[in-house]
This record gives structure tokens, C-alpha cells and sequence, in this order.
């Protein structure tokens, strides 16, 4: 018995492009200098207080008519 072998052309595919990235890390202080300023406050509070008493009046009046049309 005999086999045969075919063989395929070969299937080429377009070129895969891969990038290689590289990073250093290069560190540059900044120093900020600061200042702090404590204010300490007093603050007076003058509370004024008016008491009030309450008094009550009525008032009365009284109306006269005269009239000169009888019923």
C-alpha cells in the first residue's frame, strides 16, 4: 500500500508589530515651605435684657339715636 502526501502552499499572514515600552522614573523634589499663623479670638457678647410688665384696658362706649320715622 502507498500513500500519498499532498502538501499546501504555506498561508503567509501580514506581519503582527509589537511595541516594547521602556519607562524610567526620575524623581524631582519640590519643597513647599509653610508658614503657620495660630490667632486666638475673644469675642464679648453683651446681651441686653428688657423686661416688660402687661397692663390691660377696656373701653365702653355708648350711642344715642333719635329717631322720628314711627313704626
Amino acid at each position: 500500500m502507498h500513500c500519498r502526501r499532498r502538501i499546501c502552499p504555506p498561508i503567509v499572514h501580514p506581519t503582527m508589530c509589537c511595541t516594547n515600552h521602556s519607562t524610567e522614573i526620575i524623581e524631582v523634589p519640590h519643597i513647599h515651605p509653610i508658614q503657620i499663623t495660630n490667632v486666638n479670638h475673644q469675642v464679648y457678647q453683651h446681651k441686653h435684657y428688657f423686661p416688660q410688665t402687661m397692663n390691660a384696658e377696656q373701653t365702653v362706649s355708648n350711642q344715642q339715636f333719635m329717631c322720628n320715622r314711627p313704626f
